[in-house]
């Protein structure tokens, strides 16, 4: 027999249960923490590593100007904000250079004003898009072996392997779309190794 009461109920237990789900795979999908990136015609491109904990950021800043010299740029800055617009602030870059970050609906745009000390000039302003989770930085072997690749994927593995809570370090330089990332690893011999693992592996710390 139909009972509407009972109807309702369900009716409104199953779109919280929608809700619920909606918020945690949209924080995870649209994670703002990852590098951006920015693309010119004329081949130049400029990488941001953005890192978010809680009101805290902190954001390295690679970019690449195609030029015959190899001419690149660098910003190392941190900010607070409780919305999602950050002016960095740096103890390593001229104090002149000034960098605005908006993320909005999973995009990120910049704008650097007075950075050409800094190798950043306003040919690096505009829209970024997301290319990886992956941020520059120092991380961990997260599961028992974890071995390195000579590209980033399945197929082309070496010999040589991690295991849990070995360091390893990824540079803004290196940074790869998608799930790869290229590491290198100092050994307490000093001997350095280098090449790709998944990301999936490792932890951030």
């Amino acid at each position: 027999m139909f009972n509407p009461m009972i109807f309702m109920l369900e009716n409104f237990m199953r779109k919280q249960f929608l809700s619920i789900v909606f918020l945690l795979t949209g924080s995870f999908v649209f994670s703002q923490s990852g590098t951006y990136e920015l693309k010119n015609k004329n081949g130049s491109y400029c990488y941001i590593s953005f890192q978010k904990a809680g009101v805290n950021v902190t954001a390295e800043i690679f970019a690449w100007w195609n030029t015959q010299s190899g001419q690149t740029g660098s910003y190392f800055g941190k900010s607070q904000s409780k919305d999602n617009t950050y002016l960095l602030k740096s103890d390593e870059n001229d104090p002149d250079c000034k960098v605005s970050l908006l993320l909005d609906n999973g995009k990120m745009h910049a704008n650097f004003d007075n950075c050409n000390v800094d190798h950043l000039p306003q040919d690096f302003n505009g829209d970024y898009r997301k290319i990886t989770d992956a941020t520059a930085g120092d991380y961990i072997v997260s599961v028992p072996k974890s071995y390195f690749y000579e590209k980033p994927d399945n197929v082309n593995k070496k010999k040589i392997y991690l295991i849990k809570g070995n360091k390893v370090t990824l540079n803004i330089d290196s940074i790869i779309p998608g799930k790869w990332i290229n590491v290198y690893y100092v050994d307490p011999q000093g001997k350095e190794y280098r090449g790709y693992m998944a990301l999936a592996n490792l932890k951030k710390i």
